[in-house]
């Protein structure tokens, strides 16, 4: 999403919750990139649709967008057969929640606090981390502590501002769990709570 999209999101064409938070070193595709790096400055994107990165808009049954008509900037210049337009644009002039949320939203403060108090581990730190045998024990532990405290996180402030999981996925992007997923890393619930499993990639 571009700052030309800002629009789709004030009309109302656009709801919060069809948007997703892609934070800053999450490790992502760029267009055209055929393996993930990790993002420069955070982004927002079209929510994917059962359990994918299909666009949600994606209609299936007529092969087209549902939401053709208003559809945001990178989508209008997706030419597959000149990607030109559009990787010039990539990187440029993004849009971001804070783009999205009316300053005087109480959720404001709570996203400000939150990034101070426990940002985001770096993704492509951990993985080279998890390169070195003897630390994994240690670094399991470390992050099944960071898990933890933002699935607390999420759990406490989605009941105090009555969040759906969309909306959730707006405001704070994808769970910590779910962005150590591509590294091996995998959640378990046990009767003692959840655990990390290390896969060897």
């Amino acid at each position: 999403m571009h700052g030309g999209d800002l629009l789709l999101v004030r009309s109302g064409r656009l709801r919060l919750d069809d948007l997703v938070t892609v934070n800053l070193g999450e490790l992502a595709f760029q267009p055209m990139a055929t393996t993930a790096t990790p993002v420069a400055q955070e982004f927002l994107k079209i929510q994917g649709k059962d359990g994918t990165w299909c666009c949600t808009f994606y209609d299936e049954t007529a092969q087209g967008c549902l939401r053709y008509e208003h559809r945001p900037l990178a989508c209008g210049l997706l030419d597959c057969s000149d990607t030109g337009p559009l990787l010039d644009i990539t990187g440029q002039d993004l849009l971001t929640r804070f783009d999205c949320i009316d300053p005087g939203d109480p959720i404001l403060a709570v996203i400000l606090k939150q990034q101070q108090q426990q940002p985001y581990p770096d993704i492509q730190t951990i993985n080279d981390d998890f390169a070195q045998i003897y630390a994994r024990t240690e670094l399991l532990a470390g992050l099944l502590e960071d898990v933890n405290l933002d699935l607390a996180f999420r759990s406490r402030t989605a009941s105090a501002f009555h969040l759906s999981v969309a909306l959730e996925l707006f405001y704070f992007g994808r769970p910590l769990f779910q962005l150590l997923l591509p590294l091996g890393i995998q959640p378990v619930n046990t009767s003692d709570g959840l655990r990390l499993n290390y896969q060897f990639q």
